[in-house]
């Protein structure tokens, strides 16, 4: 159990670097120091409700289908707007 636990952390923490690593707007230091500081409404998944309700699921030893479809279509959307990006 502790093995998926760990797993489901190590998922957390690799989409969480991707986050922090998306590129800024163009390649030119002059037009990087001149642009306003980037905003974004990218948050971290950690504390998600879908993401504490399939970590309590997994340690009770109990995964609904419904909350592991759930996880999936979140990590889903998530790896693909960063894809995308």
């Amino acid at each position: 159990m502790a093995h998926l636990t760990n797993e489901l952390e190590q998922l957390l923490r690799t989409l969480d670097q991707g986050i922090q690593q998306q590129p800024g707007a163009g390649d030119a230091i002059d037009l990087i120091l001149a642009s306003p500081p980037r905003e974004t409404r990218v948050r971290s998944l950690r504390n998600e409700p879908v993401v504490e309700a399939f970590r309590r699921e997994l340690t009770d030893g109990f995964i609904r289908v419904d909350t592991a479809n759930k996880l999936l279509s979140l990590v889903n959307t998530a790896v693909t707007a960063m894809m995308t990006k």
